[in-house]
């Protein structure tokens, strides 16, 4: 157990050092857990939980279970150096999640997804997740969006899901990780 889960500090700081927190795929994908992401509240278990994911399921053992949050902010970060496209490429962000039957909040207010990289300037765009409560207890691919990387870039590209600007209460969501994609064009 790192350091963090043992810490007073109410919100979960990524390792981003710890490499069994990213997979890299043969498809060039590369997945990252929630335990490599900055969660806020996400050391408090009034908030979220850590929970087992089974291995038919997840490329990771562990996962983030959204007990409830009015204010909800997930972000990450991956060093553009681990893409290493030899040319310009474009790269899809995933945010995979699934939702319990007991889970709440959803259909009321738009989740905010940000990508972008340390050198370019930040999409955004809403999304209602209700759509995706349809199928409980199945995982979803929620695009957060697009980036171009380029062979020459350094820094990282960034990602975060947020809703901070109502007190809307939401749960009953877990979530697996991001999986960062390239974009056939």
């Amino acid at each position: 157990m790192s350091h963090q889960e043992h810490s007073d500090h109410p919100h979960w700081t990524a390792d981003l050092d710890d490499h069994e927190k990213w997979v890299a795929s043969s498809n060039g994908a590369v997945h990252i857990s929630a335990k490599a992401m900055n969660i806020i509240w996400g050391n408090d278990p009034r908030f979220w939980h850590w929970v087992d994911l089974p291995e038919s399921e997840s490329c990771f053992k562990v996962g983030a279970e959204l007990v409830q949050v009015s204010w909800i902010e997930v972000a990450g970060a991956l060093e553009l150096a681990k893409l290493r496209p030899s040319q310009p490429k474009w790269y899809e962000i995933i945010f995979l999640v699934k939702f319990k039957a007991d889970s709440f909040g959803w259909d009321q207010v738009p989740i905010t997804f940000e990508v972008g990289t340390s050198v370019t300037a930040k999409q955004k765009k809403s999304i209602l997740l209700a759509k995706y409560r349809e199928k409980l207890d199945e995982w979803h691919e929620v695009s957060g969006g697009c980036v171009e990387v380029k062979p020459d870039m350094a820094g990282y590209m960034e990602f975060r899901m947020l809703e901070v600007e109502t007190r809307w209460w939401k749960g009953g969501m877990l979530f697996e990780g991001v999986k960062i994609r390239p974009l056939v064009k």
